[in-house]
Order: C-alpha cells, then structure tokens, then sequence
C-alpha cells in the first residue's frame, strides 16, 4: 500500500494560517481511521444524515438555497457570501488533490461523509461561490477535504 490508504491531512498550501482560518484537509483514509477522527461523541456524518440535512434546510423555507443558508456571511469570492442563518459559519476552505496541488481556497468548500461511493470514492458535500445549494458530489479518497462533524 502507498502513501495514498493511510490516514493523511494537510493545511491548504500547507501554510499553517490557512489551517487557523478554514482548518485541516483530510484524506478519506483519515475520516474513516479506526482511531477516530472525531472526538468522543461525534461523528463523521453519513451521506444520509448529509441528505437529512438538506430536507431540513429545504422544509425551513431555503428550497435552492440551502447552501446559502450554511455559508459563512464573509470570506466568499465574488460577493457570494452567505447569511449563516444556522451558525455552520461554512467556509471556502479549497481541496488538495492526490498529486499534492490545491485549488478553490475563497470559492469551494467541500466536507466528507463517511459513506462509500465506489472503492476508490466517497460522498461528499460542497458549497461553492456560484451556487447556492449544498452540493452533493464523490470525491476521490485520496484527496483532502474539510471535516464537519454531528454529534452522535
């Protein structure tokens, strides 16, 4: 096995005052560690619990705009930035890929479920500064991406 299963994180370009601003990025491997990367009484959402969610935002009047009402009232590109009306305070943290580059600091942000998509990918959910949904995606799990945990 290469370095791409075992458990890895990162700061966005690896500079630390991303990590102060926006925090880590984990690879899949980390999120679903049989360590635990949450902490005791939390978990990593599954892409269920991701989906319930987003029928909640919906149902409280944010149909087309739940993601809007997750992001954060500063720090989106483009004047996109949302209204936070939950407290999530969701944040363009960017991605690292596989091959050690990064891309989307200021403009995506995009958190993993510990659900499975295929072998070699995850579920994921992502806000972006020209949408206002939360997205649901697949991410490969190779690739590093911010973490929002639920408490159990």
């Amino acid at each position: 096995a290469g370095k791409e299963n075992r458990p890895a994180w990162s700061y966005y370009d690896n500079d630390i005052s991303n990590g102060e601003k926006y925090g880590k990025l984990y690879n899949w491997y980390a999120v679903n560690d049989p360590r635990g990367l949450a902490p005791e009484g939390w978990q990593v959402p599954t892409d269920s619990e991701w989906t319930v969610l987003t029928i909640y935002l919906s149902a409280d009047g944010h149909d087309g705009k739940e993601g809007t009402a997750l992001k954060a009232t500063s720090g989106w590109g483009s004047g996109r930035n949302g209204t936070d009306d939950y407290e999530w305070n969701g944040l363009p943290g960017g991605s690292r890929f596989h091959d050690d580059s990064f891309i989307g600091i200021g403009g995506i942000g995009d958190w993993w479920s510990s659900s499975q998509f295929s072998a070699s990918r995850a579920r994921i959910r992502s806000l972006a500064y020209f949408n206002g949904g939360l997205i649901k995606g697949r991410g490969s799990k190779e690739n590093g991406f911010s973490v929002r945990c639920l408490r159990d």
